[in-house]
């Protein structure tokens, strides 16, 4: 079940959008689930990490679609965010909130297709490498590949992005069997790192996005390996 959010002020072109969606999905044994909201600001008011694909109209009263899509990159990075426009050079803006697509008006079916299918593999690789945990009285949406390491103080899980860190209760051994941490290693008993921001390995440290942590001499060979094995090569 894809979940799908139409984010547009013009009835004409929401109609259009969910029936197409429909039609696709009859189409190719797809099953999608949905919802629509005529007003930008009701839309991130009431945002769930549910949805993983945002048909979203540029031109819109009070909230116009960019600045809804910054901010809603703000509290989920990895949700996909296909543009709809009738201003063909706002392509290169989206740049700026990673669009997965554009979509010009007016479109026909036939267009809409061939974008979906190219928008739906991204939401395919999405899928598989996003995470929720609390935060606050909210919920945070991460994307694995944007951990640089997770590291356990007291009882607290700590994840550092480039986007900051994010604090929620877990267990660092949970995470080591969960297949979408498969490029982490284990470098202690406080740190789980992700082997593409390792940058420097010393005699009982890496360096890791510019921060020096402490490498178990125990776990030495067998992250070793680990890491020949997710980076190529050998060390």
């Amino acid at each position: 079940m894809l979940h799908i959010a139409i984010v547009e002020d013009e009835a004409e072109h929401a109609r259009r959008l969910r029936e197409f969606s429909d039609r696709y999905a009859g189409e190719h044994q797809e099953a999608f689930r949905v919802t629509a909201f005529d007003n930008g600001r009701h839309f991130l008011d009431v945002y769930k990490d549910e949805y993983e694909l945002v048909f979203l109209d540029i031109s819109m009263p009070h909230l116009d679609g960019m600045e809804l899509a910054k901010r809603l990159r703000k509290i989920d990075s990895t949700v996909a965010i296909v543009f709809v426009t009738s201003l063909a050079n706002y392509a290169v803006k989206g740049y700026e909130v990673d669009a997965t697509d554009f979509i010009v008006k007016p479109f026909t079916y036939e267009e809409f297709a061939a974008r979906m299918e190219r928008i739906l593999r991204r939401v395919s690789r999405r899928r598989t490498s996003r995470i929720s945990i609390p935060a606050g009285d909210g919920i945070k949406v991460l994307d694995v590949q944007d951990i640089s390491y997770i590291e356990i103080y007291s009882h607290s899980l700590i994840y550092h992005t480039g986007g900051g860190s994010f604090e929620t209760y877990g267990k660092l051994g949970a995470l080591e069997e969960d297949e979408r941490f498969a490029a982490f290693i284990r470098i202690g008993p406080s740190h789980l790192v992700n082997c593409f921001y390792i940058t420097e390995i010393g005699k009982d440290s890496l360096t890791v996005d510019g921060e020096k942590l402490p490498f178990s001499r125990r776990r030495r060979k067998g992250c070793m390996q680990k890491m020949a094995s997710v980076l190529g090569g050998g060390f």
